[in-house]
Formats: C-alpha cells, structure tokens, sequence
C-alpha cells in the first residue's frame, strides 16, 4: 500500500477544497455545502497545520526567491547545457590527443617517414601488394612505400615496398627491431592521408615472431585533423584557452547546482566537525597579519548539527550566531558589523566585518559550543557542519587564506576533528507538503486498510518495529485507525522514548503521557503520541490490539482486530523513519504469535465518502472507475522493479500485470544490446487487459541509442515508429484496453549517461525522447501522464528519489505513483474509462 496526496506546494486550503469539489455545483454539493466542507475542514485540522505550514512556506519563498531566480537566469544565459555537451566531447578528443603525445615520448618516437598510404585492414603480403593494387583506397605504383597496420597475423605488420607482381618483403629501412622501434609514418595519400601512425612497440620486436602495434598518432601540419583541432578550440587562441572556459563554465554550473540544492535542502558536500570528549573548547583557526585600518571580513558557511552556537572571534572582536533561531550579536574593538544569510536548508553565511586599528599577527578563529559558553563538556558524537571558513576584503571574492575547507591542514584545530561528508537531507518546504498529503487524506482518503487479526486463545496482538533514539530527541508517532470487533488500540514502548497510550476507537478519548486523539471523519482517528528520549537506546515501537477492558495478555477469537490505515514516526521534525508505512503486512512489520493482517480488507474513503457530513449526495473523484481495472504496466527496469506500480496498484485498486522489462528499450538497439525488449513483451500482455500503460524512451535514448526518428514513423526502426507501432500491436492483442503513454524522466546528476544535458551518438538527448512520446500520444489520441514534466523526479532529485541515481526508491516510487494516479482520476472523471 502507498500514499497519495495533492502536490501542489502553493494550494491554500480553500482553493484545495475547490479542487476537490469544483469551482460550481457538482452532483448536487452547493456553494454553501462546500463552505460547510470548509468549516468542517477547518475543525478537524483545529492545531493550525494548514496556516503554519503556509506560513513557513511563504517565508521560505521570499528569502529564496531572489537567489533561485538569480542563478537560473545565470544557468539560462550561458547556455551551459549545451556548453557541457560540447565540453564532453572535447575533452574526450583531448584526452586521447594527449595519450597519443605521451605514447610517443615513451616510445622515442623518431621523425616521420613519408609513405604513399596505410592500410588497416588485412593485404596478403605474397599476391596483394603488386602494381595497380588498391590499398587504403589509394592506387599504388611498383616502388612506393605502404604501412600495413591491420594485419591478421599483426607479427606481419611492417612497411613494405610495392612489387610488380608476386610476394614482396619488409622494406630494408624497417626489417630490425631498432628500426621498427618509435618509427613514424606520414601518410601521403589515401584514406587516412595527412595522418601519422606509429608503432606502439615499447621492447625489442622479433621481428617476423612478436606482434608489431602500429596506430594513429595525430595529424601533419594542414591536413583535417589540424581542423578538427581548430575547431575544437572554439574561437579561442589555443586548446589550453578553451579548456580554461570551459573550467569557468562547469564550474558556474556545478555552484548553480549546489545553490540549487542548498536552497531546496538537500544533501550537499560539507565537512563535519566533531566535537571531542571532555572540557573543551572546540575551535579551528589559522594566523593572519592584519594591517590597521585594512578592513576584511570573516565569513563562514555554516549549519546546525548537534551543537546550533556558532562563534567568530580573534583578540578585538567576538561575534555568535544561533544557526538555530537565525540570530547573531557581535562586539569588540575592532567589531564593525556582522550578518546572516539564510541560504536554505538550515544553511547560514555568518560574516563579521572587522576594521583593526593596529597591524600585527592573530589567530583568526571559528568555534562551536553546546550553550555558548567555553569550555563545555562535550560528548564525542556531536557537532556542526561547515562548508567554507573565508577571510577577505569587502566587495573580493579571493580568500585570504591558503583554503576554505576546515579539513585542510591549513588550518589548526583543536578539541575536534573535522572529516569530509554529506549534510542531511531537510528540505526547504516539506511542511506544507506533509500538511496537503495530511488534509488530502482526511478529505479523499485511500480506498483500503489493514486489518490486525488477535490470535486465538491467550495472546498478546502485536505488530511493531524497532527503532532507535538519541537522549533528547523529540519523537512523534502518529497512527490512523477504526475500531472493528475491537474498540481499543494501544502504543507502547518501554525503552529510551517511553510511552504506554490507549485510545478508545468509539468514544475519540486517550490516556497515557503525551496522547492525543483527532477524529478524521467515519469512524477514523488520528491518535498521536508526542514527547521526549529520557535515553539512548532502541525499543520496539508496538501497535497493540486491546480487548473492551484491561491490557494484555488476553484471551482472543482469532477472526477479531481492529484497522490500521497508516503510521507514522518522526525524530526532531524529520521524515517518516517506518519502513512501508501502510502495509502492515509486509515483513517489515514484525508480529507477536498468532497475531495476523489481511490486508487490504478495510475501507477508508474519507469525509466525502459521508454525503450527510456535507448535506448532499455521495461525490466520486473518479476513483471508483479504477477499482478492479485489470492493468498491465509495458517498460523498461523501472516498471520491472515495480517501485512505482505495486503502490499504484494498491492505492487505485487496480489489478496489475508487470510487463516490465529490465535494460530494454521500445526500438531496434544500435549497441550491442537486444532490441525490442519493451515490444517483444507485448504479446504477454493477458488479452482481457483493460488499461496498458507504456513506459519507454529512457533506455531508448542511452542504453540502446535507437534512432529517434520523425513524427509519422511507423516501424521499430526509430522511436517515435515504435510508439506507433506499440499502440499497434497493443491494440491487436488487447482490443479493449485503453492505452496511456508514460514519459520517462531523468536521471540524475551523478548519472554518467541517463540524464539530460547529454547528448547520445547520434546527436539526440532526452528531451527529444520525452518530446516523442508526447507527440505520438497526441497523434494517436491517447492520454500521456507526464511523469517527466510534473513529478518533481529529475536531474535535480537523483539523491531524494533515486537508488542509484536512475532507478527510483522507494519514495521515488510513492511520489511516481502519486502523480500517475492523479491523472488517472481526472481521465475517470472525463470518462475515459468508460466504453
């Protein structure tokens, strides 16, 4: 089972309920209907999540606004997709341009030997080399030189002079092993004329026995290798000058996606410092030479970990920054100013503005602390993470030290270590997604739950998960559930964060410290469990089924439980640390003996499933048209990994069919894989299918390199034929089915081919492979969930959503099938489904 939600990040609670109901009447729920929807919304969501969230997302919008816009203005005016393309392909030319240079100064290579061609492909030395003959597509005359360098039997390769008729032997320049040796030829005319080849030997050669390696090594002056080199320069006076741009533009690049993912929260370099054990004072520095009236300005990138105070100082000045509240204050002689920049994710610029008012060398330094107050007991464990320690002059950007890495050996450091990483991933704006996904569910709810089966006889009905805890983290737990046979459901944990809370299912009351209970709606309650780790430790976190009185053990009658729709558990404000979350029967949930879990047998439909809550009919979202569908899903790994179809499967209530085929693509491969993986899987598609969903292009564009084609073609010879030709055969083998096109996203970043920004061999990149399902859909008239352009999976994301940077996880997945079941509710309520 899998969640879905409305991903809209800007969606205010009114607009949100328009969205669910319509802008108008729909199926008799008035205007005044759909206002009682909001009152009623706004009652069961009473502790304010909706307006928190909405606040904090309209703060965290303006402080990052300015700066996104300006790095993707920047991104957008150099063009640097297309300068990276390009920058890939010189470099690989340069690359072995330079092999080629250092191959023959290991060789001793010897100055050129004109020859009138060079063959690389086999000549039999006794009948082929004679008068008239074509080799290296040049005619050769008795008396001229050729290098034979792609013999069979390459002990054979040599230079050779041309005979009137019959065999021929080693020209008498090239016969020992010392003239062989970093010999070179300049060839004159042919195929490769105005290259030099060399022989590669780098020992002596028996000649007539051992192997002679002769290769290109690069081009006279004048012939079109020279152009290729010129071209490759780019209008710049050398290659060293456009190798020195290019550095200038992938490394604007690679800082405007670092921004990027700093203002989105996501993981990013950094180096950790961590504190040491015992009375300490934490600090790393570094000695300058400061000159009166010299202003310069102390600046560090910094955020919270463990340890949030943050301090710069030398002798005249001392500046602290909380990286927890954003907040600073500064003081000392040479004090001047000091500021902090929210740059995203927890991420602050700290700068001090120091103006000295006599010259002489000082300690430059940056410490942490647990209160602010030195020294402190530290704990080994904890600490802060910091990206760049800089000193420099206003308005500069150079640093006036050696480096900007605390891990560096330019800098002392003292009562902790420094060690290169990753920052957690917090995102900038996940509050008010977690609120919509949280209000969409009381709203639309989902369309099934489990149900936890007490055993029969004495027992204890149980199902749990161990997770751990650090001694003050704040921990959450939250857990949807209905009362069936049974009434009352309990959590309970005895170790580090102890909690033992009873909700009663009937009644929405609570006991235990720190329970809460909010009615959802039919029967629903949201029973919560907030507090604090007194300990470090682990502990089974237990959801227990009670019986009407009393704890466990208890005598049960094996057929009686109650439901659970979801749980959720959360440390210090993060993301949901249980393993599949809604499916307690998977075996991430652990079970006491006999406790059992039928899954999926329990209806959760949400307050519109109640038409008396709104005092009018029953509305349907079209969500009722999908149940019992009998899908097959065609693509290529990530269909067959099934991270995306199986929750689909389970939150729509269709009945599934993986096609999925890994590594293949829809058209005919140009490498060395097989073709037509994805269309050949065609004729398993069971004939009674009612949708067939087609995820194709990825593999297409890198894996395969099939020839993209043109709109109108129709054969598996390109994509955009095989789009064609797979609505085709789909249509041949499950007349009935409704067909819809899926396009593929991209992989990310780290991804060394299966992304955009790349351009495959035959001069196509990604966009064109999605553009090609979007444009046969429109063709054929059927529908195209545009994974690529609206689930949030891409480039960027890799990290969040992928396993390795192409394939999704599982989170890539829920939000994967999030977005493809939106769209095939709104093609429910359009009718598509119908026949």
């Amino acid at each position: 089972m899998a969640e879905t939600g409305i991903y809209s990040t800007d969606l205010p609670l009114v607009a949100a309920l328009d969205e669910v109901t319509g802008n108008a009447t729909i199926d008799g729920i008035r205007r005044s209907a759909r206002q009682s929807m909001a009152d009623h919304a706004e009652q069961i969501m009473a502790d304010g999540p909706i307006a928190d969230a909405l606040a904090a997302e309209a703060a965290a919008r303006t402080s990052a606004d300015a700066s996104l816009d300006e790095r993707v203005n920047t991104l957008e005016t150099g063009n640097l997709p297309a300068r990276m393309t390009a920058a890939e392909a010189e470099l690989a030319d340069h690359e072995i341009r330079i092999d080629n240079t250092e191959s023959l100064i290991a060789t001793g290579a010897k100055t050129p030997v004109a020859v009138s061609t060079l063959s690389t492909v086999n000549i039999p030395i006794a009948t082929g080399l004679i008068n008239g003959a074509n080799i290296g597509g040049f005619v050769v005359s008795t008396g001229q030189l050729v290098v034979l360098a792609g013999q069979t039997a390459p002990a054979e390769n040599g230079a050779y002079p041309v005979v009137a008729a019959g065999a021929t032997a080693r020209a008498s320049a090239f016969d020992t092993s010392a003239e062989l040796l970093g010999a070179t030829f300049g060839v004159t005319n042919g195929t490769v004329q105005g290259t030099v080849y060399a022989v590669r030997n780098t020992g002596a050669i028996n000649v007539g026995v051992d192997a002679i390696v002769i290769t290109h090594a690069y081009g006279t002056p004048g012939n079109p290798t020279q152009a290729e080199v010129t071209a490759a320069r780019q209008g710049y006076v050398d290659v060293a000058a456009n190798l020195t741009a290019m550095k200038a533009s992938t490394s604007a690049l690679a800082l405007t996606a670092d921004t990027l993912a700093q203002i989105e929260g996501l993981s990013i370099a950094t180096a950790k410092l961590t504190e040491a054990a015992g009375s300490i004072t934490p600090t790393c520095f570094r000695s300058y030479n400061f000159v009166s009236g010299t202003v310069v300005e102390q600046v560090v990138i910094a955020r919270a970990g463990e340890r949030s105070l943050l301090q710069l100082l030398s002798n005249n000045y001392t500046v602290n920054f909380d990286l927890a509240a954003g907040t600073f204050s500064g003081s000392g002689a040479w004090f001047t100013s000091a500021s902090m920049t929210a740059l995203g994710g927890g991420w602050y610029e700290c700068k001090v503005v120091i103006t000295p008012t006599s010259s002489g060398s000082l300690n430059v330094q940056t410490r942490f602390s647990a209160a602010g107050a030195y020294p402190y007991a530290g704990d080994s464990v904890s600490g802060m993470y910091v990206r760049s320690i800089v000193l420099r002059l206003p308005n500069t950007t150079a640093n006036l030290f050696p480096s900007s890495d605390p891990t560096n050996a330019a800098f002392t450091k003292t009562s902790f270590t420094a060690t290169s990483t990753v920052s957690p991933e917090v995102r900038s704006l996940p509050p008010l997604q977690a609120a919509v996904d949280a209000f969409d569910l009381q709203i639309n709810g989902r369309l099934t739950a489990d149900k936890i089966i007490e055993p029969s006889g004495s027992g204890s009905p149980t199902v749990y998960q161990a997770r751990s805890w650090v001694i003050g983290d704040v921990v959450v737990i939250d857990v949807i559930a209905k009362k069936a046979e049974r009434t009352r459901f309990n959590l309970f944990s005895n170790s580090g964060f102890i909690f033992d809370c009873t909700f009663d299912l009937v009644n929405g009351t609570c006991s235990g410290t720190g329970a809460s209970i909010l009615a959802l709606g039919n029967g629903w309650y949201r029973c919560r469990v907030a507090g604090t780790a007194t300990a470090t430790g682990s502990a089974n976190v237990q959801h227990r089924v009670f019986p009407a009185a009393g704890g466990h053990p208890y005598v049960g009658d094996g057929v009686s439980g109650l439901y659970l729709q979801q749980s959720s558990l959360s440390v210090n404000g993060g993301i949901n640390v249980l393993a599949s979350p809604s499916d307690y029967s998977s075996a991430s949930w652990l079970k006491t003996a006999g406790t059992t879990v039928a899954a999926n047998v329990g209806n959760y439909l949400g307050l519109l499933s109640d038409p008396s809550t709104f005092g009018a009919g029953a509305y349907d979202d079209g969500r009722i048209a999908l149940v019992g569908k009998k899908w097959t899903a065609l693509g290529t790994s990530i269909t067959a990994q099934a991270q995306y179809t199986t929750p689909l499967a389970s939150s729509s209530g269709m009945v599934l069919t993986n096609a999925g085929v890994s590594g293949a693509a829809l058209g005919v491969s140009t490498t060395g894989y097989p073709s037509t993986g994805i269309y050949d899987a065609i004729a398993t598609i069971p004939t009674d299918s009612e949708i067939v969903t087609l995820e194709a292009g990825v593999n297409d564009f890198w894996a395969q390199e099939v020839l993209l084609g043109a709109l109108n073609d129709t054969t598996t010879s390109t994509f955009y034929g095989a789009l064609w030709a797979a609505v085709v055969a789909i249509r041949a083998r499950a007349p009935n089915a409704k067909i819809i096109f899926i396009t593929p996203y991209s992989g990310g970043s780290g991804h060394a081919t299966a992304r955009i920004m790349r351009t495959n061999s035959h001069g196509n990149t990604l966009d064109q492979f999605q553009k090609a399902v979007r444009d046969v859909a429109n063709l054929t008239g059927y529908p195209c969930i545009d994974i690529a352009g609206k689930s949030g999976i891409g480039y960027f994301t890799g990290l969040l959503y992928m396993s390795d940077n192409l394939h999704i996880n599982a989170t890539g997945g829920t939000r994967y099938a999030n977005c493809a079941l939106d769209d095939l509710r709104k093609l429910s309520r359009a009718g598509f489904f119908g026949t």
